[in-house]
């Protein structure tokens, strides 16, 4: 008979029992890729205050057991990522954006746009209607707006037609860049929603640098899922949302921002804007 020390046969019990633990434990929950360039108050390049879209993301996260890994970067970026399906989650996409991009799209929205345009204010340009704003880019007037953006249909056609006066820019911070061109008047005209362009201005000490009016209705913004996600997982975003904001936590959240619930927003055109006014946030 051949004997086996009883130190091995403790080790041999040791790696058996490792092995056991290894084969029966429960795959890891992958962590969620969620991508965005910057694009304060939704999303910003803080640890204080992150984007008001980037907490309600975490708070769902939190309350489904959920791992999720923010990453900031260019939209043009994200957005050619998103075709080749190696992120799982963008924030902040209009259904144009999702539907190019053949992605599963939240039921419900997740913030809104306006289109939005701001002069120095020395410049006495005010927006008056499409064919107003195609005169004065015809006429050399430069139009800041940021890369990869959809601007709807009207506006679209506008900016294709008439690339040499527009200026897109890029990077993780497009629209902080924007602004600085707008001030030194490298730009004569700047294109973005007020959320992103008072809250920026806000926290400049002096800006000369004001509203000029604004074009279409309130544009909702929703979450842009891989396709390659669960729709059980896409629909944990949404309900999080309705909890959220039933549990008057979404409230709280926007608060931090100065902001409130863009359900409440009502469908605005530029016709009913006073034009020589900055536009409540």
């Amino acid at each position: 008979m051949i004997k086996v020390p009883i130190k091995l046969l403790q080790l041999s019990l040791i790696f058996f029992l490792l092995w056991l633990s290894i084969a029966i434990k429960p795959a890891q929950a992958k962590t969620l890729t969620v991508v965005s360039d910057e694009w304060c108050p939704y999303i910003c390049d803080d640890r204080v205050l992150p984007g008001f879209l980037v907490e309600i993301v975490n708070e769902i996260a939190r309350d489904n057991d959920l791992k999720v890994k923010f990453t900031l970067m260019p939209l043009a970026r994200a957005l050619n990522l998103a075709k080749k399906g190696r992120v799982d989650i963008l924030l902040a996409l209009t259904s144009q954006h999702i539907a190019e991009l053949q992605l599963q799209q939240s039921q419900l929205s997740f913030g809104g746009l306006y289109n939005d345009f701001y002069v120095r204010a020395i410049n006495p340009w005010r927006f008056q209607s499409i064919a107003h704003l195609s005169a004065s880019l015809k006429d050399n007037v430069i139009l800041g707006t940021i890369n990869g953006y959809h601007y709807g249909e009207q506006l679209n056609q506008l900016l294709k037609s008439n690339t040499d006066h527009v200026f897109p820019a890029s990077g993780n911070s497009p629209l902080e860049k924007q602004l600085k061109m707008l001030q030194m008047g490298r730009l004569d005209i700047l294109l973005d929603s007020r959320l992103t362009v008072q809250y920026q201005l806000s926290k400049l000490p002096k800006s000369s640098i004001i509203y000029a009016g604004s074009q279409g209705e309130f544009t909702p913004l929703f979450l842009g899922f891989s396709s390659l996600l669960s729709k059980e997982k896409v629909q944990l975003f949404d309900n999080g949302l309705m909890t959220l904001r039933q549990s008057g936590k979404l409230d709280d959240i926007l608060a931090k921002y100065a902001l409130t619930d863009w359900q409440q927003q009502a469908p605005t055109s530029s016709r009913n804007i006073s034009l020589n006014r900055q536009p409540p946030l």
